[in-house]
């Protein structure tokens, strides 16, 4: 290969950043399929798009295949048709099902291969120390247990137990290392950490991860002790590459390299293989040949990025079909994925408080429903859905975006106690007092947000002071309140707690909505697990308190009905594809 043909493939840039021409001109080893404006709402047109770029590759000297990659952080999220949004990894990590993951890794895998994607960055696979960290949502829990217990099943869903093959995806684990860990819990921040400390908790997971023949590995965009993670030798190369044995490719975060700061000789030379150049790939790749040809960058060194860059696309199958396949079109938004979709909502529910036996929900009679959240598909879905900071109107002024196929939970309650008995009310004045204690179920809790965007302050993790008086008005007045939380973390809720009667967290949920409905009527038992502690004021958030103190929930909490009772409601589901967690079963 010539010069220009190595270091082609180390940049991977976004679709909107470049031309086919381009991609052929400069040997382009990889593309992320971003599409943000939503002008591609069909598959076909994804794989078009893909196939026109994998052409123009093909069309080079050397014939080598692009990469197509994709944050399918919580399902194909940024397509823009009928495609399921699964619950985020805190949601998932309530449900201690291993087998579930993987199937639903699997499931995202077909619905990426459906429209040319190849290469998904997840799983997360943080540990989340800090809920002030606007990416908790983002980890399956606080503890390395969880770490360890979901690395493998999410990444052999998406690639296969011996690696990446042609009918599935490349995975990512990320971010290498301790992310989650930072000081006030800040994004892209500093872990202040022992060696010890570092090797025990946010580690294991990427052993196991390694372990299991992962495809790439993302550098993280913080500091462990004052040095940039893109910039660290000692981790990308010492400890990633040497220690643990990693053979596959270490990519950069969004613009990763020269965001930390860093030269590109000073990432490379640290262990980043492939660069995500996503904006700057014009600037960016005459700095990397002046940097080879100064010898900042050995030719060993380049060779290495390469060599590992080249054997992923032959383990994924690109040398021998390159091309987009349809074969998995028909499961996009599938009946049978949204089942499976549902089901995960239905185990990550975690029940905190059932006075009086408030839940389940009696069937064919009133239930009050009050709360956005009810009704707003981008909120239940959260960031990292068809745009960066969620598919609701953002901070950006970016227009909010459909999510197709999706079924808010007011939907879901409907379908299940009929439209004359369940009334959606836009204000407590709607309410009239109640001797018979009728039911409402209020659903609230954060708006999307993604990265950065989400870190807050103690006293921001608070419900709206709107609704804790809304919900004490309507205490008053009579009535058993179910609060269902909507929410990338745990929130402080005493201010409400002694007034409503039952409580659950839902996380965020995704696109089905009806799971939440399902379980709030009895249909399914409540079998989530906290995993995460969970504060009962701002100052425990604040001071990140031991495992001892006095939490309001602690790790593992979660209540279950003493039985699933039977339901007069003539519901049909689907059989389900993987056993459900034992909900008797909690630490």
């Amino acid at each position: 290969m010539s010069l220009e043909e190595k270091l082609g493939q180390l940049v991977q840039t976004d679709i909107h950043a470049i031309t086919p021409d381009e991609a052929r001109k400069y040997c382009i080893g990889s593309i992320i399929s971003t599409v943000p404006d939503g002008s591609l709402q069909t598959a076909a047109a994804w794989r078009a798009l893909a196939d026109k770029y994998q052409a123009a590759a093909l069309g080079t000297r050397l014939g080598i295949p692009i990469t197509f990659g994709i944050d399918a952080v919580h399902g194909h999220s940024y397509f823009d048709g009928p495609s399921v949004i699964l619950p985020h990894n805190i949601g998932l990590g309530a449900t201690r099902n291993p087998e579930l993951i993987q199937a639903l890794a699997r499931l995202t895998a077909k619905e990426l291969l459906a429209t040319g994607v190849r290469w998904t960055f997840s799983p997360s696979i943080s540990v989340a120390r800090d809920l002030r960290w606007g990416r908790v949502f983002e980890s399956f829990g606080q503890s390395p247990e969880l770490q360890t217990l979901f690395a493998r099943p999410s990444i052999t869903g998406y690639q296969g137990s011996n690696g990446p093959r042609i009918e599935y995806v490349a995975a990512t684990a990320k971010h290498f290392l301790a992310d989650g860990g930072t000081e006030d819990g800040i994004d892209r921040g500093n872990a202040v950490i022992t060696d010890a400390e570092l090797r025990a908790r946010h580690l294991p997971g990427f052993r196991v991860a390694v372990n299991e023949g992962v495809a790439a590995i993302m550098a993280s965009f913080s500091s462990v002790n004052g040095v940039k993670v893109h910039g660290s030798h000692k981790l990308l190369t010492n400890l990633l590459k040497e220690e643990l044995g990693f053979r596959g490719v270490v990519v950069s975060d969004w613009e990763g390299v020269t965001l930390s700061g860093l030269t590109l000789a000073e990432g490379m030379n640290a262990g980043i293989d492939q660069f995500m150049f996503a904006e700057s790939w014009r600037e960016s790749l005459p700095k990397l040949s002046q940097a080879v040809r100064e010898g900042a960058i050995s030719q060993e060194r380049l060779d290495d990025a390469v060599l590992r860059i080249l054997t992923m696309k032959e383990k994924l199958g690109l040398l021998d079909r390159p091309f987009a396949s349809s074969e998995h079109e028909p499961l996009l938004g599938s009946d049978s994925h949204r089942a499976l979709a549902r089901q995960a909502v239905r185990e990550s529910l975690v029940l905190l408080k059932n006075r009086d036996s408030t839940l389940p929900l009696k069937p064919r009679t009133p239930v009050f429903v009050y709360g956005e959240h009810a009704i707003n598909v981008a909120y239940q879905s959260g960031g990292w859905t068809k745009k960066w900071q969620g598919a609701h109107a953002d901070l950006f002024g970016n227009p909010a975006r459909e999510i197709a196929g999706a079924t808010s939970i007011l939907e879901g309650l409907i379908q299940l106690n009929g439209s004359s008995h369940t009334q959606f009310i836009t204000s407590m004045a709607e309410l009239t007092p109640t001797e018979n204690r009728e039911t409402l179920v209020v659903v609230t809790g954060e708006t999307p947000y993604a990265e950065m965007f989400g870190d807050r302050a103690p006293d921001e993790l608070r419900l709206d002071p709107a609704i804790v008086d809304e919900i004490a008005h309507a205490k008053r007045l009579g009535y058993r309140i179910t609060l269902v939380l909507i929410s990338g973390r745990p929130l402080l809720i005493s201010e409400v707690e002694t007034e409503v009667d039952a409580i659950v967290a839902a996380w965020l949920p995704g696109s089905e909505g009806l799971g939440i409905a399902e379980v709030l009527f009895g249909l399914d038992n409540f079998r989530g697990r906290l995993g995460f502690d969970w504060p009962r004021s701002a100052t425990q958030i604040e001071q990140g308190l031991p495992a001892t103190a006095d939490w309001h929930f602690p790790y593992g909490f979660g209540l279950s009905y003493p039985q699933v009772p039977e339901s007069e409601l003539e519901h049909e589901t689907e059989p389900e594809p993987v056993p459900p967690s034992d909900p008797a079963k909690r630490s």
